[in-house]
């Protein structure tokens, strides 16, 4: 796959630890030196590392931040007084509030032993080296997904919490009121996590959905996700519309949707319905969504703030020798590291769903 954008500096990976010229003259089987293979792991890092900022479906659910906390204003907003000749209004104040972003470090060890590189060919470590990364995207899929289907805190110490979406005081140790919006008021039990019995999607979920972000400000259109598990039954709701396929010219006699049905790396989008386009996610468990608005890629205003090490403003995949591992040759013992957590960054721009229980449950991401 081709990525928009040049490689920079920040692309390369240093392998600590290793001897150039020991590379150069070592040798795997098949006559490719072990430096060719540092050359081969670099490039397949560079690219992963561009694709990882650049894809188009999570950059649209995120941003990214160097920061450990988020701060937003909540509560009431009050009015403007009528000028008097001698009058002087009051000052007033933001009522502000936040809370912590998580950042973990992630690894992933390849290794080799020292009998199987001198018998090794070039194929066989970029099958292992292809494995890893497809490693490094499962996490990241499995934590953003898995951050949107928990309605509870994530605890980074004994005070510092990360929490969800807008819920019921009870269900968080940040309580949150959200700013008032063209003349509505909420309270600290204002609730985005929705459960409903039932065991099926509904077009009812949907229009709700929609209320619920257009009573924040957020307007269409919308993203809805849901899993595999699910699609069926989304597509055979009154007033969802599909998409138009892709290798057919459709003929005008209904409505069509203003987007294909092209997939984004395994993400495709299936049709809409009450101003949301809806993406059937691998990796979403069966009666659950999420419905939020997206203000573009990667935009500050997106429901889920990545946070990154300090100085870096998107995600890095490097490759270090593991220094506690014993090993003969430079590249016998490898290890793909990053470091990144999810947390919520607006907390009015996202409304899970769960539609097999009328009381919430964690869903779970595959």
């Amino acid at each position: 796959m081709a990525y928009l954008g040049n490689r920079d500096t920040r692309d390369n990976v240093v392998l600590t630890g290793i001897d150039a010229a020991l590379l150069e003259n070592s040798r795997l089987r098949d006559g490719a030196t072990y430096a060719e293979v540092v050359a081969m792991a670099e490039a397949a890092l560079g690219a992963f590392n561009l694709g990882i900022f650049g894809d188009p479906f999570w950059s649209m659910l995120v941003s990214y931040t160097d920061q450990l906390e988020t701060r937003y204003n909540i509560g009431t907003a009050s009015e403007m007084v009528k000028h008097t000749e001698y009058g002087r209004p009051d000052p007033e104040r933001a009522s502000i509030a936040g809370h912590m972003l998580p950042l973990h470090k992630w690894d992933k060890m390849l290794g080799w032993t020292a009998d199987y590189l001198e018998e090794a060919r070039m194929s066989d470590l970029q099958a292992d080296i292809a494995m890893g990364l497809q490693a490094v995207e499962n996490t990241l899929r499995k934590t953003l997904l898995g951050r949107i289907l928990k309605r509870g805190d994530d605890s980074l110490s004994t005070t510092g919490f990360s929490p969800g979406f807008a819920t019921a005081a009870a269900n968080t140790g940040v309580d949150f009121v959200p700013p008032s919006y063209a003349g509505t008021t909420f309270t600290s039990a204002h609730e985005h996590y929705v459960a409903i019995a039932g065991g099926a999607f509904t077009a009812a979920v949907f229009s709700d959905a929609k209320s619920e972000l257009m009573e924040h400000g957020h307007e269409p259109p919308f993203e809805f996700l849901i899993g595999p598990s699910d699609e069926a039954t989304v597509s055979g709701l009154t007033g969802f519309v599909s998409v138009n396929e892709a290798l057919i010219n459709q003929a005008i006699t209904a409505a069509q949707t203003t987007f294909t049905g092209a997939a984004i790396n395994g993400k495709r989008p299936i049709g809409a319905i009450e101003s949301f386009r809806v993406w059937v996610v691998p990796g979403i468990p069966q009666y659950y969504g999420f419905g939020f608005k997206s203000y573009g890629m990667n935009n500050l205003r997106n429901p889920l703030r990545v946070r990154l090490p300090e100085g870096e403003n998107a995600p890095r995949i490097r490759v270090y020798r593991d220094s506690n591992a014993p090993g003969l040759y430079a590249i016998q013992n490898l290890m793909l590291q990053t470091r990144f957590g999810v947390g919520v960054g607006d907390r009015t721009n996202g409304t899970p769903r769960y539609v097999n229980n009328a009381n919430w449950a964690d869903g779970t991401a595959a």
